[in-house]
């Protein structure tokens, strides 16, 4: 595995979840050596309206509380999470638990819960929020928790540092409420030389959280703004590696260094905000793009940059070279865009990030699609967990553990469970998975559309 790897997800109060919708991603046991290649894709499966994008959104709003300490003080995602927020359940409710591979032989699982509900202003707010750490490999050890929130109140910090916790109380006084416990750390707080033997849990955890967070990205099929970014986790990435003590302790004196983004939105077709600094770094990123959308249309020549100057950045748009002719690449195929857009989390998932794709197959071909995910699977470092309705590629999947789940209509995982030589995909279409009935006949469509008469 690469130095973080999420084990399970849960979510309820989002859209028509009024239950919790609980995913797992690796064994329940945990043993050494840790080893998750037989874990590390996940698709997601589901009839329309059954709330797999849901579950992808929750996590974008989770990634984005932990990261950016003004979130929730948006008025736009307020505006958001009134609408997606269940209305019965009136609040959101997040859990995560994810591995940190520390040192050979030594791994610690973290678990992190946060609960949003509206305050009496009406605006939503982080009514708890909670983070717990153990021994990933002791099977008798408990949870021990590193820093407890409630209602904007610190009920809990671990340290025995009391000036820092001082100083954290004292910072963050009256913004609990509205911002993540380890965002505002890092941007209050976090601001001392850290020596290792004096890192305790809770100066470890907030920044770990953040870390893990920070390796986490989003692709939502249905956001097409493609708003400007500022390159932060693929071009000059501050945690390029952070394996062993020394190199973990190195993050952390970077982790200040964050840059907020929503999204790895290097490649949007359409213009790129580049800073000049990191634009050679883009270049040769365009090159690597160049050639993987060759595997796909063998006959393009090459990917141009046209740049304008924009103070202190470049405004980039990428032109697609033929024989004998190119175009921009905002009116190429859809399913060359979507290629060219999902490429930069393809290559965190490959080099070892934790990705989440909505949508995946859309506008896809699902003989790219299966030979994509075949690779990822075999020599992809972290996770992708992906929502589709191309049932094309089951039968690659179950090759794994725990790689295919079946979301119900009624907000219930049914996890496939390999029995025999069944084939998961000729199962699904006829129906015969649990919470799945596909009990849709031509004759239902009589009545509904105005056919002709004669």
């Amino acid at each position: 595995m690469n130095d973080f790897f999420l084990v399970s997800y849960r979510v309820k109060g989002i859209k028509n979840f009024e239950e919790e919708v609980s995913l797992s991603f690796y064994k329940k046991t945990i043993t050494k050596p840790i080893y998750t290649g037989n874990y590390n894709v996940k698709g997601i499966y589901g009839m329309n309206g059954s709330g797999k994008s849901a579950i992808i959104s929750s996590v974008d709003i989770l990634r984005n509380l932990l990261i950016n300490e003004n979130y929730l003080n948006n008025p736009i995602i307020q505006n958001s999470l009134d609408e997606i927020v269940n209305k019965k359940i009136e609040g959101l409710h997040i859990g995560t638990k994810f591995l940190l591979k520390w040192i050979e032989d030594t791994a610690y699982l973290y678990e992190y819960e946060v609960v949003l509900k509206k305050n009496n202003f009406g605006k939503y707010a982080i009514d708890s929020e909670q983070l717990s750490c153990k021994n990933a490999f002791s099977k008798k050890d408990e949870f021990i928790p590193v820093f407890k929130v409630k209602k904007g109140e610190i009920e809990y910090i671990n340290t025995k540092d009391t000036v820092l916790e001082n100083e954290f109380r004292e910072k963050t006084k009256n913004l609990l409420s509205n911002s993540s416990a380890s965002s505002l750390f890092i941007m209050k707080v976090h601001h001392k030389k850290f020596e290792t033997d004096n890192l305790d849990p809770f100066s470890i955890g907030t920044q770990v959280l953040l870390l893990y967070s920070n390796n986490t990205h989003i692709y939502m099929d249905q956001s097409d703004d493609h708003t400007d970014y500022f390159v932060g986790d693929v071009l000059g990435k501050y945690n390029e590696s952070t394996k062993g003590i020394l190199e973990i302790e190195a993050s952390f004196k970077n982790v200040s260094q964050i840059i907020d983004i929503d999204k790895l939105n290097i490649f949007s077709c359409k213009t790129d905000t580049i800073p000049v600094d990191k634009y050679e770094a883009y270049k040769d990123f365009v090159k690597k793009l160049k050639k993987f959308i060759q595997i796909f249309k063998p006959e393009l020549k090459d990917i141009e940059i046209e740049r304008k100057d924009k103070g202190d950045n470049y405004v980039c748009s990428l032109n697609m070279v033929y024989e004998g002719f190119s175009i921009n690449s905002e009116f190429e195929s859809t399913g060359i865009k979507k290629l060219i857009k999902l490429y930069a989390y393809l290559q965190e998932m490959v080099q070892g990030g934790i990705v989440f794709i909505d949508e995946l197959d859309s506008n896809l071909h699902d003989v790219y699609l299966c030979a994509l995910l075949e690779y990822l699977m075999d020599y992809g470092q972290g996770q992708l967990c992906f929502t589709t309705h191309n049932v094309g590629p089951m039968d690659i999947l179950k090759r794994n553990k725990r790689s295919i789940d079946f979301l119900s209509i009624d907000n219930k995982i049914y996890p496939w469970k390999t029995n025999g030589n069944y084939s998961p995909a000729k199962l699904y279409r006829n129906g015969m998975i649990e919470g799945s009935p596909f009990n849709i006949d031509a004759i239902d469509f009589i009545d509904v559309f105005d056919t002709p008469e004669g």
